[in-house]
C-alpha cells in the first residue's frame, strides 16, 4: 500500500512493520515529513517489491516479523543484486 503526503513528496520510504499501531504512528510521522510511504507487513512482501524492481530512498525494517524477518529479507535482497 502506498501513501502520499499532501503536496510535493521528497523521498520514497519503504516501511516494514507488522504491528498496526506502530505502522500507523510511523507512517503518519513520515507523511508529515513529506515522504511517499510504501507499507509492507513482512519480509517476503519486501523481497517481492525489490524483485518487481521497486526503488526506495530509505527502508525501515522491523527486526521480528512473521513469515520472514527483517534480517532474512535483507540477506535475500542483497543476494538478488
Amino acid at each position: 500500500m502506498e501513501l502520499k503526503a499532501k503536496g510535493p513528496t521528497f523521498i520514497k520510504v519503504l516501511l516494514i512493520e507488522d504491528i498496526g499501531v506502530c505502522r500507523l504512528v510511523l507512517s503518519t510521522i513520515l507523511l508529515k515529513l513529506h515522504c511517499e510511504v510504501t507499507l509492507a507487513m513482512n519480509g517476503k512482501e519486501v523481497v517481492d517489491l525489490f524483485l518487481a524492481g521497486k526503488k526506495f530512498g530509505i527502508v525501515l525494517f522491523d527486526k521480528n516479523m512473521p513469515i520472514m524477518t527483517g534480517p532474512e529479507a535483507i540477506v535475500k535482497i542483497r543476494a538478488t543484486g
